[in-house]
């Protein structure tokens, strides 16, 4: 594990934000129920695009946007996929009927692409993103801001679009990857499109949508998950750190590593 690194403040100050937007957000999606939630426990399912098919997976994570996430993925077939990225490291094991598959991504690539996924994770922690001296919301219109924060140590950038009551319907970043398969990494465009919400603890979070390459961007579209989101316990910040952030199951140390 490398060493901990301090998250530092965007901003020396709170945010500027249009006070209409962010407190749209916060009135849609925190209720005082969910004072010091600092992250979440998820369940999903769905379906998880492998090359050209579509196949079921269902999934549970434990994410902390200051802290890091894990995941782990299990899809029909025997297929599993178990990921994390904790104070900048990322790791990841794919294993079929037990055995271990060599991994696509490794290195520097492997963690320049879950940082994304550590991002896009907040939405289902609305309280981070809220605006204080560590989020700046950015207002680009009167629906969509972007949001600079800090996840697991390092910088970010997110767009949220909001619908007109308040809950958002699409947050997106940018993502190293390779979509079209060219064999060139680069930044593209990732996010989600969100279809419906529920409210788990006191948190309205999204709770079925898409994730994908340029849903709301030029350029050819990919979708490469559909979920729905089943379950979701809040992690309070007088919480101990949880046990798969601290050391991560079913990741040994051949897992492939990288930093950025």
């Amino acid at each position: 594990m490398t060493e901990t690194r301090e998250s530092e403040p965007v901003l020396e100050s709170a945010t500027a934000a249009s006070p209409a937007l962010a407190d749209r957000y916060r009135d849609c999606s925190v209720c005082s129920a969910a004072a010091g939630v600092v992250g979440a426990r998820t369940r999903s399912r769905g379906l998880i695009r492998i090359g050209a098919l579509w196949w079921p997976f269902r999934s549970h994570e434990v994410t902390l946007p200051t802290h890091g996430y894990f995941r782990e993925i299990r899809m029909v077939g025997g297929l599993r996929v178990v990921d994390s990225w904790v104070d900048g490291e990322a790791r990841r094991s794919t294993t079929l009927l037990g055995r271990s598959l060599h991994p696509a991504l490794v290195g520097p690539d492997l963690a320049r692409a879950d940082v994304a996924h550590a991002a896009l994770s907040a939405m289902w922690v609305p309280p981070v993103l809220l605006p204080s001296d560590t989020a700046r919301w950015t207002v680009e219109d009167r629906d969509s801001a972007s949001v600079a924060l800090v996840v697991a140590g390092a910088p970010v950038s997110l767009r949220l679009t909001l619908h007109r009551g308040g809950l958002p319907r699409r947050i997106s970043t940018m993502r190293w990857g390779d979509p079209e398969g060219s064999g060139r990494f680069r930044e593209v465009p990732f996010g989600a499109e969100i279809l419906e919400h529920r409210m788990f603890g006191g948190l309205t979070v999204p709770s079925t949508g898409v994730l994908g390459w340029r849903l709301d961007c030029p350029g050819p579209v990919r979708e490469v998950v559909r979920f729905q989101l089943t379950a979701l316990e809040p992690v309070r910040c007088t919480a101990p750190l949880p046990r798969e952030l601290v050391d991560p199951p079913g990741l040994s140390g051949e897992s492939a590593e990288g930093e950025p």
